[in-house]
């Protein structure tokens, strides 16, 4: 496997890209509880949001390379939906931009059985704009190592699949913005039926700059250089069948480094960051820094990093469906996007059922993730919001009272005995 790797890294490369690109920052302020004495927490923040970013499939990092690897390709376009687990006519992901693929090419060299693949993708949504150029080259082998010619016809005898992935791009959302090149180098084992666990081994390579605006209301700007490794990475292909993202069928490590660089008036200045990512097939993974205890939560769909301080628990005030905002009762707005994940107690999963609960008299909470819109200080941008019923709460409250009301009788029968 190691020897795969080696050949396919000489296939990829990495492309200089800088830029000054202003967004929102999904961190909180991260100035405590951090140990590390070499970092700030401007530099945790520049950091986290980089390896977001790497990682996710909505950013064209780790995950949608891995995405792209278990596609299923032809001479006459490229389908969306991998092998191992879609069908081809599965919907387009909308934020990934697979499907929607212009200025497409294709090239097979029967000496190397190499599938060589070029595209550009773009996406314009509301709140989510990105463009893209990729280089994509594919080998396919049966379990007897021989090349797959037609791996679209043939996609059940596929056993083997050696990717590399060369990327250029920038991203705009209120989320962040970025300008970046992107190489990943991966060996897939275990494709076809014989086997119920993909394996995989590789490495993601990137360069590009960024800059954003702090929960704090700070801006910072950093160029970067990183480089992550793959280390016993598995996907349960029942799982992904089952829930239909590959996100959540992935489990195992991946060590990271990266080099920032801040110039400040012509005086540059370096920093090196490493840690691991842990990925336990829930669809996040967690980001963690070398001598740093805090622990950061990326979703491997979205980029998004959020940690412990940017969680908050109120009463619902109002609800506006058509501004689609809710009001709490701490003055706080929520502005729930395109991108906001929505859930909540039967009969209030709904922004609409919310308010429906809400003119019935009925008190709802609100359990909201996400961080401070940098343009106003008042709104909140939700990144998760549940709603739960008041009942909930005072049932907790009941159990523990029946707790406390047991615990008296043992001591009063304790008092009896004695």
């Amino acid at each position: 496997m190691k020897t795969v790797i080696t050949h396919l890294s000489k296939a990829t490369g990495l492309f200089l890209a800088s830029a000054l690109i202003f967004s929102a920052c999904s961190l909180g302020d991260v100035s405590s509880e951090l140990n590390n004495n070499e970092l700030t927490p401007e530099e945790i923040e520049a950091a986290s949001q980089i390896m977001g970013e790497a990682l996710s499939d909505d950013n064209d990092g780790v995950f949608s390379s891995l995405n792209d690897a278990l596609a299923t390709v032809s001479s006459d376009g490229y389908s969306a939906g991998n092998t191992a687990f879609k069908s081809d006519d599965d919907d387009d992901d909308d934020y990934s931009g697979r499907g929607n693929e212009r200025n497409f090419s294709y090239e097979y060299d029967p000496a190397t059985g190499t599938h060589t693949l070029s595209f550009e993708r773009s996406v314009v949504k509301p709140n989510f704009e990105k463009n893209l150029s990729a280089l994509l080259t594919y080998i396919f082998t049966d379990v007897d190592d021989q090349f797959i010619v037609f791996p679209r016809a043939n996609k059940d005898s596929i056993e083997n699949i050696e990717f590399t992935a060369n990327r250029t791009g920038d991203k705009t959302s209120n989320f962040r913005s970025s300008e970046f090149s992107r190489a990943d180098t991966f060996a897939i084992t275990g494709v076809s039926n014989a086997s119920s666990i993909l394996t995989l081994d590789g490495k993601h390579t990137g360069n590009g700059s960024i800059n954003g605006v702090r929960g704090n209301g700070d801006t910072f700007e950093r160029s970067y250089v990183n480089e992550i490794n793959l280390l016993d990475v598995q996907i349960n292909k029942d799982t992904v069948a089952y829930y239909g993202s590959l996100e959540q069928g992935v489990t195992g490590t991946l060590t990271y480094e990266m080099s920032l660089y801040k110039n400040n008036n012509g005086d540059e200045s370096t920093k090196t960051v490493s840690g691991t990512i842990e990925m336990d097939g829930d669809g996040t993974a967690l980001l963690r820094f070398e001598n740093l205890t805090k622990v950061f939560k990326v979703n491997l769909k979205s980029g998004i990093v959020t940690d412990d301080e940017d969680e908050m628990e109120a009463i619902v005030s109002e609800v506006d469906t058509i501004e689609r905002t809710v009001l709490l009762s701490n003055d706080i707005l929520v502005v729930v996007t395109g991108r906001t994940e929505v859930e909540g107690d039967e009969g209030i999963e709904t922004l609409e059922e919310v308010a429906a609960a809400l003119a019935a008299g009925t008190t709802v909470y609100a359990d909201v993730e996400g961080y401070i819109s940098p343009q106003d200080n008042s709104r909140f941008i939700a990144d998760e919001i549940e709603f739960e019923y008041q009942d909930d709460d005072e049932g907790e409250d009941s159990d523990e009272d029946d707790d406390d009301n047991e615990e008296d009788d043992d001591d009063d029968d304790d008092d009896s005995e004695n």
